[in-house]
């Protein structure tokens, strides 16, 4: 395999801050140059990568034309993109999220570039049920070369959405096990049982329920502390304080806000267990896949408290890495909280376990393999 061979990767804005899972992919390939080209830049300092072009750094007059462009002929990208296709010569475009495939789809085609579309949930659970965003699937499954979805459970809501299922792999997110510290100490240093969630203020993330579950099981459990990692709007943000109010739960909450990836880990390492008890909001909008940072927790040693929702059972096995509950079931949560809680040597068994299968099916370094040979098999005919 030619070292030279050029991936264009298809994502915007890059990078949103929750996107570590599309970073890793661009920047791990071995065999593979990658290029980005995106609309709008935003969180470089988080996300660095060299080898990015953007709408952003084109003049002022460019960028206003492409915007009228997009309004006058539909909401497509790539007009001021072709001559880095004749420096690059990309052998395949690689869009990540539904409506960035469909955006660039007539570009990719016009110019002969084969081009496959991960979906990783909103685009399909959400966006394919608005009919115009249907419409432009639809168009896509149909000329798209391939489709990658994160799970079992993703790559049904494909098909349902009329995706033909020859044309969909199911490719794991991955992570790199070994980059991340391992929880060595299941004892608490004090008497106090930390659990925490890392998740947007959005309905699918659950949050009422992991504070109506905390709630339950303090009453039982007064050293059980809940930690937060996250942010959303005033409304959201305001709405969940007055429920801790509520639930007079309020010394036993802290909402940490927006942290770094390294905080994040830090935060996740210090912990007892990670909650993430996702459900389908009442648009519609689901996990589709799994979060990633119900993997990396469960990478770091965490026994997990989730749900059977979307890919979340393909990543915590039940009873075995850590405890799934019905959506919604606050009583259930509460129970594997407080089931954890007091179980230290539980909470080491469902961690080691975890390890081990992050380690077999979500690493980092086999998933690359794994998408480079796609990268193979849907280039080879550009090359």
């Amino acid at each position: 395999m030619k070292e030279n061979k050029i991936i264009i990767h298809l994502v915007t804005p890059y990078l949103f801050h929750t996107g570590s899972w599309i970073y890793s992919q661009v920047k791990n390939s071995n065999n593979y140059r990658n290029v980005v080209f995106t609309n709008a830049k935003e969180n470089l300092d988080i996300f660095p990568y060299d080898k990015i072009i953007s709408l952003d750094d084109f003049s002022f007059s460019k960028r206003l034309f492409a915007k009228f462009y997009r309004k006058l002929f539909g909401d497509h990208y790539g007009i001021f993109f072709k001559t880095y296709l004749d420096d690059y010569k990309p052998v395949l475009f690689h869009a990540h999220q539904g409506q960035e495939g469909a955006r660039w789809l007539n570009f990719a085609t016009e110019n002969n570039i084969p081009i496959i579309t991960s979906f990783y949930g909103m685009d399909v659970s959400k966006l394919g049920k608005i009919p115009y965003w249907h419409k432009r699937f639809t168009e896509l499954f149909q000329r798209g070369k391939l489709f990658l979805a994160e799970g079992n459970h993703l790559k049904k809501q494909l098909i349902e959405l009329g995706c033909p299922h020859e044309k969909i792999i199911v490719q794991h997110l991955g992570v790199a096990v070994d980059a991340y510290p391992k929880k060595k100490n299941y004892t608490s240093d004090d008497s106090r049982i930390t659990v925490l969630q890392v998740a947007s203020f959005r309905e699918k993330k659950g949050i009422i329920y992991s504070l109506q579950a905390v709630a339950e099981a303090v009453k039982l459990n007064k050293n059980i502390i809940f930690k937060i990692i996250g942010d959303g709007d005033i409304k959201t943000k305001t709405a969940y304080n007055a429920l801790v109010e509520q639930l007079q739960i309020k010394a036993h909450v802290e909402f940490l806000g927006i942290k770094s990836h390294a905080e994040m880990i830090k935060e996740m390492t210090a912990a007892d267990m990670f909650i993430h008890p996702s459900v389908t909001a009442l648009d519609g909008d689901n996990e589709g896949g799994a979060p990633v940072c119900i993997i990396e927790a469960s990478a770091i040693g965490l026994p997990i408290v989730s749900t059977f929702h979307a890919d979340i059972p393909e990543v915590v096995l039940n009873d075995k890495t850590g405890f799934l509950s019905e959506e919604k079931n606050t009583a259930g949560l509460a129970r594997s909280i407080l089931t954890l809680a007091d179980d230290h040597k539980l909470r080491e068994i469902f961690g080691t376990a975890g390890i081990a299968h992050i380690r077999e099916h979500y690493n980092l370094q086999v998933q690359i393999k794994k998408l480079e040979e796609i990268y193979r098999l849907c280039g080879d005919e550009n090359s």
